[in-house]
């Protein structure tokens, strides 16, 4: 069984951390071999001690080439506390195991999954993190911004994050440990009421009672880190998706200002050529005026100028020339706004929404995605605005609308309609194009599922968006018939209570 899949999303860069991790996610897949095969403690015992060993020397590394190539100190330090909570709790986990034969197999499926998660976790935040400061030193940029670079590669707040990713994975090892403490216990406490039962017949009540205190507690327990759990793997995806839109939303800004500059005076300068045209039109028509006064012979050569410039289409055209050009610079004005607006970050700001607006500078922005695979159709319905976030709901659009145009094949339509309903206001999105299978619309929101081919998508853009709305106190319906095309409405109430813009 496979317990962890190597994929090429996980490569660091640094060949010698990716060649480790490779051979941690063999040593995985082994345990999970181990969990179907209801193995002995003789033959989890060497797998496991191979796997612990083998972790204190990939720790071993990555801890030398940061203090080799002077990695930043607070990175250093949480890196270090993450090495040694996983070592402890190995450490514990392992003696739970050797002390619990008879319930080693099952001990050790609650173990495996941790391990998976917390390697994930590991490599793709922290490890990643880690390397990219690296790199960059490598490549002799300056300690200080190297260190600036590889947090802003994580987020704006990156080391919070790594901090608190890693207290939350020290909490989940804790647990681990504790559930397997407990079943430990509870087999402990299997074997005493055989015992007791066999002797003293009359306290089976007794101790049947202590099993299902035990069982409750147990169970709790298992609750508790599910719950803890689920609140990882959504940190993990809004993380991801954080890093890209990081990336993506300074690279967006950034453009937009260096374009907006040569915009600038090039509208200004054709403004003032409009005007000089016409200057220049009313004096030649004065000329014009004055012909009939001059000579034949000189008559003779301007008629001759005038029909080789063709001086009435010239007048003709370059006023229309001008206009063309300063409606073009104003449309690229326009495009500029909205990238810099849909680039903005304010995920702490609520305000009054136009969504409709939102609507229009979404498609402005995916303009060049959408042009030549569908017509886009709007019936807007003149809703009222709401209170929300504008970057995030912009990228609600954004990625519905992205996955509106990549699911038409070769050409077809994107309807977008707005209307009112109750207390709250609606934007439905509907394509033409190949829909998706029954099967698969319970899990469309899901983080990393998708029906893209492999290199097209994520998996995340859904899930995203779900939590955005979600965070907004709305919904989504999805609705679609495969071969006839997927149509996706999002609710959201005009109004929101105070807690929910914590």
């Amino acid at each position: 069984m496979e317990a962890f899949v190597w994929s090429d999303k996980l490569a660091t860069g640094i060949v010698e951390v990716d060649e480790q991790h490779r051979h941690l996610v063999t040593l995985l897949n082994q345990v999970g071999n181990l969990c179907t095969l209801e193995s002995s403690v003789a033959q989890i015992n060497p797998v496991l001690e191979a796997l612990v060993q083998y972790t204190q020397y990939h720790f071993a590394t990555e801890e030398r080439m940061m203090v080799q190539m002077a990695v930043s100190a607070a990175h250093q330090q949480n890196h270090l506390q993450a090495h040694q909570a996983f070592t402890q709790q190995m450490t514990l986990a392992l003696g739970v195991i050797k002390q619990s034969p008879q319930n080693s197999t099952m001990l050790l499926g609650q173990l495996l999954e941790y391990l998976t998660r917390w390697l994930l976790q590991h490599i793709m935040v922290v490890d990643f993190r880690m390397a990219k400061e690296i790199q960059a030193l490598q490549a002799g940029v300056a300690p200080e911004i190297a260190a600036s670079q590889a947090s802003a590669t994580v987020s704006r707040s990156g080391d919070v994050m790594l901090e608190a990713l890693n207290t939350l994975y020290r909490k989940i090892g804790e647990k681990t440990v504790e559930v397997m403490q407990t079943n430990q216990a509870l087999e402990v406490e299997r074997l005493a009421l055989r015992e007791l039962n066999e002797q003293l017949e009359q306290r089976v009540a007794q101790r049947t009672a202590e099993l299902e205190t035990a069982n409750q507690h147990l169970l709790q327990t298992n609750t508790e880190l599910q719950h803890i759990n689920q609140q990882l793997k959504n940190t993990q995806s809004q993380l991801l998706q954080a890093e890209k839109m990081a990336s993506i939303g300074q690279l967006a800004a950034g453009v937009a200002h260096e374009i907006n500059n040569p915009i600038g005076f090039v509208n200004s300068n054709l403004a003032t050529l409009q005007h000089y045209m016409n200057d220049m039109t009313q004096m030649v028509n004065a000329y014009a005026a004055l012909e009939q006064t001059q000579e034949p012979a000189t008559l003779s050569a301007l008629n001759t100028l005038k029909n080789t410039i063709d001086l009435p289409y010239l007048l003709h055209d370059i006023p229309n020339l001008l206009k063309e050009s300063l409606d073009g610079l104003a449309r690229v004005k326009d495009i500029i706004k909205d990238l810099r607006d849909f680039s903005h970050e304010d995920e702490a700001t609520w305000q009054q929404v136009n969504l409709e607006q939102c609507l229009d500078s979404t498609l402005n922005i995916a303009r060049n995605e959408i042009k030549y695979k569908a017509e886009v159709i709007k019936y807007y319905a003149g809703i009222p605005e709401i209170a929300g976030l504008t970057s995030q709901i912009n990228q609600v659009f954004l990625n519905l609308l992205l996955n509106a145009v990549q699911s038409i094949a070769v050409k077809g339509v994107i309807t977008i309609r707005t209307g009112l309903e109750n207390q709250a206001v609606w934007v439905e999105i509907s394509d033409t194009g190949v829909g998706i299978e029954a099967k698969n619309l319970t899990r469309i929101f899901n983080p990393f599922f998708t029906t893209k081919p492999v290199g097209k998508g994520t998996g995340l853009g859904l899930s995203v968006s779900y939590g955005i709305v979600q965070k907004h106190g709305g919904r989504i319906e999805v609705k679609s018939e495969l071969g006839h095309g997927t149509s996706v409405r999002v609710y959201l109430p005009i109004t929101q209570k105070k807690e929910m813009q914590r």
